[in-house]
């Protein structure tokens, strides 16, 4: 009985963590406040949510995997073979883990680089100094004369 409890919980959990990887990783996961990094840089740019989604989306995916391999586990789990679901929960909080380290610091990086590209359209737009090359020339000529 305790089994199938387990097993129907890691299910629940399975999916939790499948439907929102699956919408993350084809950049589909509607901006929200429930499901998603939390971390200001993606609050900034829908552009930096859906990729810093992208690479958050296949660890929440692997996590899915893990859970659900391991609801399979615990329906059937006897003695020692309750090992499985244990080291497959134990991954999928891993994996998790490593989603929310890797998304944010993948939407850090987008940020930086869409700060960049705000300061180097910035730097493009102001005309560049013109050059005087009549002046230029004489100075040339008196410094040779000397």
């Amino acid at each position: 009985m305790a089994g199938v409890i387990i097993g129907v919980v890691f299910i629940v959990f399975a999916l939790a963590l499948l439907i929102p990887g699956l919408l993350a990783a084809l950049g589909r996961l509607p901006g929200n406040n429930v499901v998603g990094l939390h971390v200001p840089e993606v609050r900034k740019d829908e552009e930096i949510w859906v990729q810093a989604h992208k690479v958050a989306g296949p660890y929440l995916i692997l996590g899915g995997l893990a859970l659900a391999f391991g609801a399979a586990f615990s329906f059937i789990a006897e003695g020692w073979l309750w090992a499985g679901p244990v080291i497959l929960a134990l991954v999928a909080i891993a994996s998790v883990a490593a989603a929310g380290n890797q998304g944010a610091h993948a939407a850090k990086l987008f940020a930086q680089a869409k700060d960049n590209d705000t300061d180097a359209a910035a730097a493009v737009a102001q005309p560049a100094p013109q050059v005087d090359l009549g002046a230029l020339r004489n100075a040339a000529r008196r410094a040779d004369d000397r």
